[in-house]
């Protein structure tokens, strides 16, 4: 991989998230990659958070429902939320990691490729 392909990731997003392992999965893999941050979910008597993957600007969150709320960080504030189609969640997703794949340059490119590559197989 030379160069990050936005359609190649949005395929292979899409294809795991349809597959047996799902968002959780797709989270798991690009955990992995430099620039993204994975927090797990968080349970206790008085107060839950949900789990959330930070990738580049971008942090995604699981709601109770199980939607995938996005929602834009700039210098750690919110400045932008949305709830997520299904239809939009792999090239929202793919978007991110293109801006991942801008910042960090070559040295990120083998990371993104490796967990694109462990996506489509899990499809």
């Amino acid at each position: 991989m030379t160069d990050f392909d936005v359609e190649t990731a949005t395929g292979a997003i899409n294809a795991a998230l349809g597959g047996p392992g799902g968002l959780g999965l797709v989270f798991n893999v690009f955990s992995g990659v430099p620039g993204v941050t994975r927090t797990p979910p968080r349970k206790s008597m008085f107060r839950s958070d949900p789990e959330r993957v930070q990738i580049g600007s971008w942090r995604y969150e699981v709601t109770r429902d199980q939607r995938i709320k996005a929602g834009h960080v700039v210098g750690g504030i919110v400045l932008a939320e949305e709830l997520l189609p299904a239809a939009a969640i792999a090239p929202h997703l793919a978007r991110a990691l293109a801006e991942i794949a801008a910042s960090y340059g070559p040295p990120a490119l083998p990371h993104l490729s490796a967990a694109l590559e462990v996506l489509a197989g899990a499809g």
